[in-house]
C-alpha cells in the first residue's frame, strides 16, 4: 500500500468573531474533509488535517491565546502535511494568508478549491490523487 500524504486545510475561521460565520467556516472545512475521507478511505492515498474541526470552538471553550493555536497548527503542518488545500475565501483571512505564505516558503504543494460545488470538489480530489500517485513515482 502506498504511503498516505496528508494535506492541511487553509481557510477562514474567526470571521470577525461572528459565531454564525465561524460555524459556517467549520462546516465548510468539514465538508471538504468528508469528501477526502470518502474518496480515499480504501486507497489511503490522502489524509487531512483541518484546524477548523481539530480545535473547533476552542476560542470560547479554552483559555489559550490564539498564538498557541498558530504554534500547534505550524507544528502539525510542518511535520505532517505535504500539501495544502486553499478553501474559497481564504484570501480574506489573515491566518489563512499566513499559513499560505508558510506553505509556499517551504515549497509545499498548494491546491486551491474554486468553490464548494460538487464538480469543483471532484476536480480537487482528482488532482490530489494525481499528485499523490505522481509523487510516489518520484520516490
Amino acid at each position: 500500500m502506498k504511503a498516505m500524504k496528508v494535506v492541511g486545510i487553509i481557510g477562514p475561521y474567526i470571521s470577525g468573531k461572528n459565531r454564525r460565520l465561524i460555524d459556517h467556516n467549520i462546516a465548510n472545512a468539514v465538508y471538504v474533509t468528508i469528501a477526502i475521507a470518502n474518496r480515499f478511505a480504501l486507497s489511503r492515498l490522502v489524509g487531512f488535517f483541518a484546524p477548523h474541526s481539530h480545535t473547533a470552538r476552542f476560542e470560547k471553550l479554552a483559555q489559550a491565546p490564539e498564538s498557541y493555536y498558530h504554534a500547534l497548527d505550524d507544528a502539525i503542518y510542518d511535520s505532517v502535511c505535504k500539501g495544502f488545500i486553499l478553501l474559497p475565501d481564504w484570501v480574506g483571512s489573515e491566518g489563512a494568508r499566513r499559513d499560505y505564505k508558510r506553505a509556499v516558503d517551504q515549497g509545499k504543494s498548494v491546491f486551491p478549491l474554486g468553490s464548494y460545488r460538487d464538480e469543483d470538489i471532484n476536480k480537487l480530489l482528482d488532482l490530489l490523487e494525481l499528485w499523490t500517485l505522481s509523487s510516489e513515482a518520484d520516490c
